[in-house]
């Protein structure tokens, strides 16, 4: 369903550029903006691959600068990114190339860190298994594996 049509095609590629100029954008989040502008699926297409010629526009890129910021600034595990780049509607494989850069970060290190500034938080939980049930449902909500983190030593 498109909205009322307002731009041209030469003002909808000048917006789309600005868009993906402005932060990393995937495909899908291009086509929603093209939508809500009224775009029609063969001027989609048009903008789409003139993006994609001009590197405005590169899932690839996308999806590992998703995953890193992802892991850097919100400190979200494997399974919460996952999820995240499956809603943005990314392939299986640019996904799975997301993930592998993930771990030449130091994803290991920032889990480790999440889970010591959590335990300190948690000092007030006098029963020790439920600090650390506690902590693991945390790190859960976090979007990281049990096999990642069920084995850490706390500070």
């Amino acid at each position: 369903m498109s909205a009322p049509r307002a731009y041209d095609l030469t003002q909808m590629l000048q917006k789309s550029e600005a868009f993906c100029a402005y932060q990393e954008r995937c495909s899908s989040e291009v086509i929603e903006k093209l939508k809500r502008m009224g775009a029609e699926d063969g001027e989609i297409l048009q903008v789409l691959s003139s993006l994609l010629d001009n590197k405005f526009l590169d899932d690839e890129r996308f999806a590992i600068a998703y995953a890193t910021g992802k892991l850097r600034i919100k400190h979200w595990g494997v399974q919460k990114i996952k999820q995240g780049l499956k809603l943005k509607k990314i392939d299986a494989s640019l996904l799975e190339k997301a993930i592998e850069a993930l771990y030449k970060e130091d994803y290991f290190g920032i889990l480790q860190d999440v889970a010591n500034r959590k335990w300190r938080e948690l000092v007030k939980e006098k029963d020790p298994w439920m600090r650390k049930q506690k902590l693991f449902r945390f790190l859960a909500s976090r979007g990281f594996n049990y096999d990642e983190f069920s084995d850490l030593k706390f500070e």
